[in-house]
């Protein structure tokens, strides 16, 4: 049996990568910024916005990094994974054809 759609399943491996590669580094990023926001609090109280860059505001920023990383990471992983279903389902429609 031949295999149809190259390009779709190239596609999904793609995102699949980029998904993993968006993990990582949000990953990362929520680490730098966890400790970054030490930093920005002493930064903030130096140059007179005390309320601006406390420490809470880098946990905060650290989980929305964490947030919205996490969002990115599970809607290129559904979208690879979406059209491995779609050629799946059209594979098992294919084989299930009568013969003419």
């Amino acid at each position: 049996m031949e295999i149809k759609f190259k390009m779709l399943r190239t596609i999904s491996v793609i995102l699949k990568v980029i998904a993993w590669i968006v993990a990582a580094l949000t990953i990362i990023g929520f680490l730098v910024m966890i400790v970054g926001g030490a930093a920005l609090s002493q930064l903030g109280g130096r140059y007179g916005a005390p309320g601006m860059f406390g420490p809470l505001w880098g946990i905060g920023m650290a989980f929305y990094i964490l947030l919205i990383g996490g969002m990115w990471f599970i809607s290129l992983l559904a979208g690879a994974e979406l059209i491995l279903v779609i050629l799946a389902i059209e594979e098992n429609t294919r084989t299930l054809k009568p013969p003419v």
